[in-house]
């Protein structure tokens, strides 16, 4: 299949040209340790054909070392693909493989137990450790060697409670283990917060890459940049409130993460999303302008699940029937 790599914006599989159009398919970073959905009766094997189906080409799925590590059991709704969530992971990943769908692989948080608003912030803590935390990626990048499909790894998510200094340089180091492990993979490293400078705007927690640059001992070829943008769904900025919204964020993104690739690097968009409603609406029709115009080719909406309080999902509560809106405004990006 050839090595992963990117250039100019866009991503490579040995010399093809390759989509990422990609949804999050959240569950195996929280203590069910498994794709959320299966309780519904549907198989991973249905959830895989319908995202192929609607013209998504990846998925990202955010993990816990509870999941990177065998021996924790899964939720009793999902013991049909595994004993613990280990066992599940990969035969998600198989059928990825056999779906025709890429996956990343993210490092969601250490804490299953810590999620949504309360996530830590940070790549280790509380007991757990640096060390504990690059082992666990070097895990996954020595399992990716048995899944061709798997593009990279996301070194940690949404780290706000770290600087841009402090997070770049644990990034370089996480980023130098993976590739020293499997140097077929892309390493994605998202933004921070508001810690550090976010040129007078507030940022979303991942989304601050004001001053992200070159990693030490990671190849431009295979660093992707990857913020999280979120708008009025998840958390008022008060620049939502202008009188200008929303034609006053295109320039807030660039100050957060687009001035990036004017400087030749690839950014894949690891999460947005919303409920897709009023203001909302309106910050996500201009997100998706903005992707276009810059242009940032790749992203991974916020999520096939319904089941995100702040975004609602693709699906509807039924985990079957598509939101037509959010699916008419993601095609745009899928042309």
């Amino acid at each position: 299949m050839g090595r992963w790599s990117v250039q100019a914006g866009e991503v490579y599989r040995g010399t093809e040209r390759v989509a990422v159009h990609g949804l999050n398919w959240f569950g195996m970073g929280t203590p069910d340790r498994a794709p959320h959905g299966l309780w519904t009766g549907r198989s991973v094997e249905s959830f895989m054909r319908q995202v192929r189906e609607l013209g998504f080409t990846a998925l990202r799925l955010p993990l816990s070392p509870q999941v990177i590590r065998p021996g924790y059991a899964a939720a009793p709704w999902a013991r049909a693909y595994g004993p613990d969530g280990r066992s599940v992971l990969e035969r998600v990943l198989g059928e990825a493989e056999r779906a025709g769908l890429l996956v990343l692989l993210s490092f969601h948080t250490y804490d299953p137990n810590r999620l949504g608003h309360d996530l830590p912030g940070r790549p280790f803590g509380d007991g757990y450790t640096k060390a504990d935390w690059l082992a666990d990626l070097r895990t996954l990048a020595e399992l990716a060697k048995r899944y061709p499909n798997v593009l990279g790894i996301d070194l940690c998510n949404e780290p706000h409670k770290l600087t841009w200094r402090a997070w770049a340089k644990l990034a370089a180091e996480a980023g130098r283990e993976v590739l020293k492990t499997n140097p077929d993979l892309l390493v994605f490293v998202e933004g921070v917060a508001n810690a550090s400078d976010n040129g007078g705007y507030g940022a979303n927690w991942g989304e601050n890459l004001t001053r992200a640059g070159e990693l030490p001992g990671i190849p431009g070829g295979k660093l992707v940049y990857s913020p999280h943008v979120y708008g009025p769904s998840v958390h008022h900025k008060p620049y939502f409130g202008a009188p200008e919204f929303p034609a006053n964020l295109p320039h807030i993104w660039d100050v957060h993460f687009g001035h990036l690739v004017d400087k030749g690097y690839t950014l894949v968009i690891g999460e947005f999303g919303g409920r897709y409603a009023e203001r909302d609406r309106l910050w996500q029709d201009a997100f998706v302008d903005y992707l276009l115009a810059r242009p940032i080719r790749g992203f991974f909406y916020w999520s096939l699940n319904p089941n995100s309080a702040d975004t609602g999902g693709l699906l509807h509560d039924d985990w079957r029937t598509v939101h037509e809106d959010k699916l008419e405004l993601l095609k745009r990006l899928m042309r």
